[in-house]
C-alpha cells in the first residue's frame, strides 16, 4: 500500500486516449508492437517540460472552444499521442519511407488544397485524405518538406494573403479576417503579429 501527500494546493491535467486511437497513430508512425499491442510505461515524478506544453495547449485550445480551428486541435493530439510513443514505451520504430517523389507529390497536394480553401476550417483528416496517406504520416512528411506543421502552415499562408488584401485597401480589417477564416479579429491580430512583428493596423499604416 502506498499514499501520496500534499501540503500545498494541487491542480492537474488528466488526459484519457481511447486505446484504438493510440494504437493508430502507432501504426501510422510506424512503432512495431509486441503481439501488436502498445503500452504505455507507468512513470511517476518525471519532469517532461515538452508533455506539459502539449497539454496546457491542448487545454487552453479546449477551453476557448477550437478558437485555433480542427487543423490545429488535430495536430496538438497527435504530437501529444507520438510524443508518449516515443518517451514513454519502449517499443522500437521501423524504418522505412516512402520515395522521395511520391512523398513530394503528396504534400503539394495537401499545400493545393489549403491555398484552394484558405477561408475553411480544415481539419488534418480532410488534408490527409487529399494527399491519399494517413494523417500522421503526413504530419511527419509536411514538416520533413517545408519544416512547418500544417496548421503552421496553414497560418503562414492566410497570413501571406492577408498581407496582400491590406496593400489593396480593398477590405476593411474586420472582413479580411472573416474572409480568411479567422475565429475572430483577436485571433487575427496574434497570428499577424506573431509571424510578421506588426500588428495588422500598423502594417496597414506602413504602406
Amino acid at each position: 500500500m502506498s499514499y501520496c501527500r500534499w501540503e500545498e494546493e494541487l491542480s492537474f491535467l488528466r488526459l484519457e486516449l481511447d486505446p484504438a486511437f493510440v494504437q493508430e497513430i502507432a501504426g501510422h508512425s510506424e512503432f512495431v508492437a509486441s503481439g501488436g499491442r502498445i503500452e504505455l510505461n507507468h512513470k511517476l515524478r518525471t519532469s517532461d517540460p515538452k508533455l506539459f506544453h502539449l497539454s496546457q495547449w491542448l487545454l487552453d485550445e479546449l477551453q476557448s472552444e477550437g478558437a485555433g480551428g480542427k487543423l490545429y486541435t488535430d495536430s496538438l493530439v497527435r504530437l501529444l499521442t507520438v510524443h508518449l510513443l516515443q518517451n514513454y514505451t519502449s517499443t522500437p520504430r521501423k524504418q522505412r519511407a516512402l520515395p522521395r517523389k511520391m512523398s513530394a507529390q503528396q504534400v503539394s497536394r495537401a499545400i493545393e488544397y489549403m491555398h484552394a480553401h484558405i477561408e475553411r476550417d480544415i481539419s488534418l483528416e480532410e488534408l490527409a485524405a487529399v494527399a491519399h496517406m494517413s494523417q500522421s504520416h503526413l504530419s511527419r512528411l509536411f514538416k520533413q518538406a517545408t519544416g512547418l506543421s500544417p496548421h503552421q502552415y496553414f497560418i503562414a499562408i492566410r497570413v501571406e494573403k492577408a498581407k496582400s488584401l491590406i496593400q489593396s485597401r480593398s477590405l476593411t480589417l474586420a472582413e479580411i479576417a472573416s474572409t480568411l477564416g479567422f475565429t475572430d479579429q483577436s485571433h487575427f491580430h496574434r497570428h499577424f503579429k506573431r509571424i510578421t512583428g506588426l500588428s495588422p493596423r500598423e502594417f496597414l499604416l506602413t504602406r
